[in-house]
Parts: structure tokens; sequence; C-alpha cells
């Protein structure tokens, strides 16, 4: 798994979550990527991002496994990890 965190350079909200995102990366030993929409657009279009903060999490392959954009909480992201985790690991 992977986590994409996509934001842009005007985006206060997207400076604000970026540390808190990183930090669950973190907890979770997770590899995370931040992709600035202004300077790669190419990425954001592959993931069809139209708003910004977005946070896709992949698998191994590249492939979506779910996202959050706009009104999210940390706290959903946590939630998706545990059971990805719980799930993976049966």
């Amino acid at each position: 798994m992977k986590v994409l965190y996509f934001k842009n350079n005007t985006c206060k909200v997207c400076e604000a979550m970026l540390p808190r995102v990183q930090e669950i990366a973190e907890k979770y030993e997770v590899p995370f990527q931040v992709v600035n929409v202004e300077n790669d657009p190419e990425t954001a279009g592959q993931f069809l991002i139209f708003s910004v903060p977005a946070v896709v999490l992949v698998d191994s392959e590249g492939k979506e496994l779910t996202r959050f954009a706009r009104n999210f909480s940390l706290r959903d992201i946590e939630s998706y990890i545990d059971r990805y985790t719980y799930y993976m690991s049966m």
C-alpha cells in the first residue's frame, strides 16, 4: 500500500493536513508521496483529481484502493488502513 497526497500551492487546508497525513503514513509504515497538482498535472489526471486536498491509497501495483477528498477526517484514513492490513494478514 502507498499513500498519495494531492495538494496545490494555494490551498491552506492542504498545507495544514499534510503533516498529519504524513504522520499516519509513518505510524503504519506505509510509503508516502506528495503530489502537487500544479507541478504534476499528469499524475493528477491519471487519478482524476478534481479537488484538493485528496488522499488516494493504492496497492503495490499502483491500483487505487480508496480515496478521500474534500471533507474527510484523519480517522477515516486510519480506519481504512486498519481494516486493509487486518484483511491482508488473514
